[in-house]
């Protein structure tokens, strides 16, 4: 599944970028608590879905990644990563990377983005409070805006 188009219709449907807000429109429950060695994970328990976050985050790694464990529930569901990881030899960094582009296409739109286009990588990963690789990746997904030239 697109996670562009996917980040696209939620916000518009719901008329909102915000992770906790959209979670809350969806039904989920949002647990914070302080998770050792984790940042956030989600479950789905008796057909209820429960994402938990670490409290020990600042407020925008914790809209990352409420972002981030929406889009493992959207584009990867019934997939178990810790069964995976340890029962499988299969690389789950794939589904941990779309989850993370999802998480930042959902937050921040492309009109938001394209003013980084002309500055560093470095700034637009320090705005969006992100590795400069994720960056990268999200920054590739951003249109060239078009100019109007006959625009007085």
């Amino acid at each position: 599944m697109d996670g562009k188009a996917l980040a696209a219709r939620l916000s518009k449907k719901y008329e909102t970028r915000d992770p906790f807000r959209l979670a809350d429109e969806l039904g989920f429950i949002v647990v914070s608590a302080p998770l050792v060695d984790m940042r956030g994970f989600q479950q789905r328990i008796k057909r209820q879905n429960i994402i938990y976050i670490n409290s020990d985050l600042d407020a925008q790694q914790q809209d990352l990644v409420c972002g981030h464990e929406m889009g493992h529930h959207f584009m990867h569901r019934g997939l178990n990563r810790i069964f995976m990881n340890l029962n499988t030899q299969f690389v789950t960094q794939k589904f941990e990377n779309e989850a993370n582009l999802f998480s930042l296409e959902l937050i921040y739109p492309d009109e938001d983005l394209q003013p980084f286009l002309s500055r560093s990588i470095t700034d637009a990963a320090a705005y969006m409070g992100v590795s400069v690789q994720l960056a990268t990746w999200r920054m590739q997904t951003v249109p060239i805006p078009e100019y109007d030239c006959y625009a007085s």
